[in-house]
């Protein structure tokens, strides 16, 4: 592979208001990729993570995704698109994920847009029947039919999320709880490293346009990840395996389809070959533990 870099030119970066899009940011700046936009509805500099973007001298412009017409100046002067949502994460699939998209396809068509990096998720192209995931295969395929030269991030099952409440006080206290075997692997990617390869494919353009990479750092089972948190934590860790079905009865189908899909298919990302085309950009779930100061119980998941 040729390791030499390309420019980039002003980048503009969609759906990176909210917390896991910021770390992506954050891993892009890392990566010396510093000619930023972001779009945001409305510029509020009170709004904590608009600041934080203003602040790591992240360009803000007025645009939205349900305004066509908005678009325009948006592009205007943009070579590359890192596209990390059209929609935030909700319950049941938000159908304006599709037409925003469109919209987003028809703009950077027209802004001649030489590069779009399109933060998708792991299994898109595998008939998952996991309705997320599907409807971000579909985003893959209006990005693709609109035969811009694109680069999809597949992303398997994000590190940040067992910061949330509903996982990590229950971990501090010793009980790691999961709907998985505890002998079955799960692949496990961070937020941040999402923006560090994106802004590697980024200034490796050639080798990257058309090209799908189910991306994650690391491949752990459910036991393997109790050892780690309680290595963070200087404390022993349990695992305990909750039947699939507690999911349908006390929250939703939804997330009782993905917890099976966990169990029967899940991701088949290539950490091992991963590690090695991209040397240095992608954490272990050890690494991240430690970085994140995983022990720490005042911190919480808006700190990461």
């Amino acid at each position: 592979m040729d390791n030499a870099e390309t420019a980039i030119g002003k980048v503009l970066l969609i759906g990176v208001t909210g917390g896991t899009g910021h770390n992506a940011v954050k891993g892009l700046l890392e990566q010396q990729v510093n000619d930023l936009r972001a779009i945001t509805r409305k510029i509020d500099l009170q709004r904590s993570s608009l600041s934080q973007l203003h602040r790591s001298g992240v360009e803000l412009v007025e645009a939205d995704l349900d305004d066509e017409s908005s678009l325009q100046a948006a592009f205007a002067g943009v070579s590359a698109v890192y596209c990390h949502a059209t929609a935030p994460d909700s319950a049941k699939p938000d159908p304006r994920e599709v037409t925003r998209a469109q919209r987003v396809a028809e703009a950077a068509k027209q802004a001649n847009v030489s590069h779009v990096v399109y933060n998708s998720a792991g299994g898109a192209d595998r008939e998952s029947g996991i309705s997320h995931i599907e409807q971000k295969y579909r985003v893959e395929q209006i990005f693709k039919q609109a035969k811009l030269p694109t680069t999809m991030l597949r992303a398997c099952l994000f590190m940040e999320e067992f910061w949330k409440q509903y996982t990590r006080p229950s971990i501090l206290k010793g009980s790691f709880s999961f709907a998985v075997q505890a002998n079955r692997p799960l692949h496990l990617i961070t937020t941040k490293d999402m923006g560090r390869v994106a802004a590697y494919v980024m200034k490796h353009r050639s080798e990257y346009v058309g090209k799908d990479i189910e991306l994650a750092g690391d491949v752990l089972t459910p036991k393997q990840m109790a050892a780690a948190f309680a290595h963070a934590q200087g404390s022993p860790v349990v695992y305990k395996e909750i039947p699939p079905w507690i999911f349908l009865l006390l929250f939703r189908k939804s997330l009782f389809d993905l917890i099976q899909w966990y169990r029967k298919e899940g991701y088949q990302a290539d950490v091992s070959a991963l590690r090695e085309e991209f040397p240095g950009l992608l954490t272990t779930f050890a690494d991240f533990l430690e970085e994140t100061h995983w022990a720490n119980p005042e911190l919480t998941y808006q700190d990461l």
